[in-house]
């Protein structure tokens, strides 16, 4: 094939309609380039667009022999003179073996010609490449140069770039985007998996198209074998060591290679990499060039590679880039280091969406070096604890603090507090020592100043764990106020920090939290927080989520689903950790005793309530699940018939809740005592419990039918009504028999004790005066009462009002 003529395109061709927009729209301006490495289709991509022009196109393929001004100059005309003979071109003569001669020949078109310049890397640095600077300059109107090259070439390309003249063209550009891609490899092969070649390809041309005709060879090697002939053979012995040396990081930053390769070459070589071979992006390497550099470092300096992985740990970790720091510490088999670093920068990741690439690295231990330091017991024990089998924690705890007693004062301040940290949010949370775990904590926080001196980048995770932790700690011992607040503290810092699974934990305990105030929107809202947030990163059975789905669980109790309710509890049985952590266990059992009460059968409730209680072990020091456990077998004993054991369990509980106030206060009108149950039932609407309250009216409402007081009835159920509706409140109305009156939903708003009072005068046919003095008050307050009434009843006048309160029920 001639040097002038188009090259051959291999086929099948795809053709790329948007890069042949391209080079129309930049073989207007005079000068473009289409400058990448080898293998990013340039001349293919180039040649497939001047073969399809309606204009004519020259065309030359330059070659070492074209280096001497005559040859290049002479080679130029022939490519003009190919589309545009002689004889077709007025005033064209003789031999061009100079540029002058070449500027007169190119004056003589009358149209602009595009001429193309390709493989332009092969004349760098010769005598012919100044006669093609000279012509830039002094660029001829005849002309449009389009010039393919592999590296940039030591032209004037200043020129008509500052004049708005330059197109480049890059292998950003020549990339392939995935649908190109797909197309390519069905014209190939179109029986093969086109993901896994893109994917391998990463949008290089020719890696999509020797990875297509591989065969039965390995794509790798295939293209690994042209990266080492096209690529890695043109460059220097020394850019070849520097890139077999940094291959083994996933980005390269300068430092980096400056810290991987002793010195500050990076500077000068990664940003020509990046204009040369188009396989280094930013930082990053083509992932096929890594995989055969690395091949290359394993062969050529094995006994280099683990000294590379320890510098780039110890990179990584001044840059506090904690995982890369251990994948290296790792991959070095520096053991001692990655136990290190496990207790003074990455014990955050445990908590983290990255937990399950730690405890990989973890694993990765020699197990007989776990017993021989505290970093590695530490090591040890965040592997029990991924495992959620934390039978081996309080020996791994133990050994940790005998082997710190011959540590160094401030080691003992880092790695122990990590050990009490470990202690205290996992074996005391699993035994269920709440006050004792609340004193830890607090310990633990007492001594961080300490560590914050002894500038140790783990104290903002150790707060968090430990505010979190608090926060639970203190849920239980029934100091719910500091809970929430607690709670709210930590799970603000550990968002920060990338700590999801302490949020989740946090999230699931405000979840309880509300579900203890009553407010089942709320409870649902935190629970599902916590859910989602687990799943995202694939923990939704991790210990973190268990109290969402128990307060969930509590809440589709409330609504009435039975069978949503147990559904969510069987997910909060899968998260638990062996052994259980006892509070949640107890809390588990507790709501199946709420779904037995709630389905009326009292021996499943009997059963559950006895299976919780013998969950309480002797290490269970928890007054909110002990207090929980007396009201649930109160509820139990209602439902059983014997009002009069509730009355006698919940009597004297200090500081009673509005759940066991509504408890007690059931269980008085069961036993007949209904001045005392009224009374409580009444002190429960007054609390801000809406769960509780909205039983507590149908408790009364239920006292008021009994008596034939039809007006105080309708107005409690009313009540009942307008707080149950935004919740979805609905198992009271059942389970307390309060189903038939709920045509008091028929009142737009309860009406008050007094508007009662009033409304009861108004069948009579006594004035407002009148009805003032039967009740003492002056006749404005009357008329005040009458409007709300009316409003209420949505009467406009007296009789309207009275037919609506008796249809009502209310008179």
């Amino acid at each position: 094939m001639k040097s002038t003529e188009l090259p051959a395109i291999a086929e099948p061709h795809l053709i790329r309609p948007r890069l042949h927009a391209l080079l129309d729209e930049a073989v207007q301006r005079q000068v473009t380039t289409v400058q990448a490495g080898p293998g990013w289709g340039k001349t293919t991509l180039v040649a497939g667009w001047a073969g399809g022009q309606p204009r004519r196109v020259a065309w030359l393929t330059l070659g070492r022999r074209h280096a001497t001004v005559p040859a290049f100059c002479a080679g130029v005309a022939s490519a003009l003179n190919a589309v545009f003979p002689p004889a077709a071109v007025p005033g064209r003569f003789g031999f061009v073996a100079n540029e002058a001669a070449l500027r007169r020949l190119a004056a003589g078109f009358t149209r602009p010609v595009p001429l193309i310049l390709d493989d332009l890397h092969t004349i760098d640095g010769s005598p012919a490449l100044r006669v093609l600077a000279a012509l830039i300059r002094r660029q001829p109107a005849g002309l449009r140069l389009v010039l393919l090259s592999r590296n940039e070439p030591d032209l004037p390309l200043h020129v008509p770039r500052a004049a708005g003249r330059l197109y480049p063209i890059g292998a950003a550009d020549l990339r392939f985007d995935d649908g190109e891609a797909a197309a390519l490899v069905g014209l190939l092969r179109p029986a093969l998996p086109v993901e896994e070649i893109t994917a391998l390809a990463e949008g290089w041309p020719v890696a999509l198209r020797l990875g297509a005709g591989a065969g039965p060879a390995d794509p790798g090697e295939v293209i690994g074998d042209y990266l080492s002939r096209e690529v890695l053979a043109g460059q220097t012995a020394a850019v070849r060591r520097f890139l077999t040396r940094t291959s083994i990081v996933d980005e390269v930053t300068e430092d980096l290679a400056g810290a991987l390769t002793g010195g500050a070459a990076g500077r000068r070589i990664l940003p020509a990499l990046q204009r040369t071979t188009g396989l280094v992006v930013g930082a990053r390497y083509h992932r096929l060039l890594r995989a055969e550099l690395r091949r290359r470092l394993e062969r050529e300096a094995p006994d280099e590679v683990a000294a590379l992985h320890a510098r780039a740990a110890r990179w990584y970790a001044g840059a506090g880039m904690p995982l890369e720091a251990l994948r290296h510490a790792a991959d070095a088999e520096d053991w001692a280091y990655l136990s290190h670093l496990v207790v003074t920068i990455a014990p955050g990741l445990s908590l983290s969406p990255q937990r399950a690439e730690l405890a990989a690295l973890l694993q990765r231990i020699p197990p007989e070096l776990l017993p021989t330091t505290p970093e590695f017991v530490v090591c040890a024990a965040l592997l029990v604890l991924f495992n959620t089998d934390l039978g081996a924690l309080p020996s791994l705890i133990a050994r940790a603090r005998e082997l710190l007693l011959q540590r160094s004062p401030d080691e003992q301040v880092v790695i122990g507090t990590i050990v009490d940290l470990i202690e205290a949010s996992a074996l005391m949370r699993v035994t269920g020592d709440m006050p004792g775990m609340v004193t830890a904590i607090d310990g633990i926080l007492d001594r961080l100043p300490e560590a914050e001196r002894l500038a140790v980048p783990i104290a903002a995770v150790v707060r968090a764990v430990a505010t979190v932790n608090k926060g639970v700690g203190l849920l239980w011992t029934l100091r719910v106020g500091e809970a929430r607040r607690y709670l709210l503290s930590g799970l603000a810092v550990a968002q920060d920090l990338g700590m999801l699974l302490t949020v989740v934990n946090a999230e699931s305990h405000l979840a309880l939290i509300a579900y203890f105030d009553g407010d089942l929107r709320e409870a649902e809202k935190q629970a599902c927080a916590a859910y989602h947030r687990a799943d995202r990163f694939g923990a939704t059975g991790t210990i973190q989520v268990t109290g969402g789905y128990l307060a969930l669980a509590l809440v589709e109790v409330e609504r009435d689903r039975l069978v949503e309710a147990q559904a969510v509890l069987r997910n909060a049985r899968h998260s638990q950790t062996d052994p259980a952590e006892a509070t949640l266990a107890v809390v588990s059992m507790l709501v199946r005793a709420h779904l037995a009460i709630a389905g009326g059968d009292h021996g499943a409730a009997a059963a559950a309530l006895r299976q919780a209680r013998d969950e309480v072990g002797p290490s269970l020091r928890a007054p909110l699940i002990d207090r929980w456990l007396d009201a649930v077998e109160s509820e139990t004993d209602l439902l059983g018939g014997q009002p009069e054991r509730a009355v006698q369990r919940l009597g004297d509980v200090p500081g009673a809740s509005p759940a066991e106030l509504l408890i007690l206060g059931r269980a008085h009108l069961a036993a007949g005592h209904r001045s005392e149950g009224e009374d409580l039932l009444r002190r429960v609407t007054e609390r801000s419990d809406p769960l509780s309250a909205v039983s507590a009216w149908i408790a009364l409402a239920r006292s008021a039918e009994a008596r034939g007081d039809t007006a105080r009835c309708t107005s409690a159920m009313a009540r009942a009504v307008a707080l149950a509706e935004p919740a979805g409140i609905t198992r009271p109305f059942r389970a307390l028999g309060a189903e038939h009156l709920r045509r008091a939903e028929q009142v737009l708003e309860p009406l008050t004790e007094r508007e009662l009072d009033v409304l009861r005068f108004l069948p009579s046919v006594l004035t407002a005066n009148e009805i003032a003095e039967e009740l003492g008050v002056s006749v404005n307050t009357i008329k005040a009462h009458l409007r709300s009434i009316y409003r209420k009843l949505g009467a406009s006048r007296r009789r309207e009002a009275i037919t609506r309160a008796r249809r009502s029920g209310l008179l």
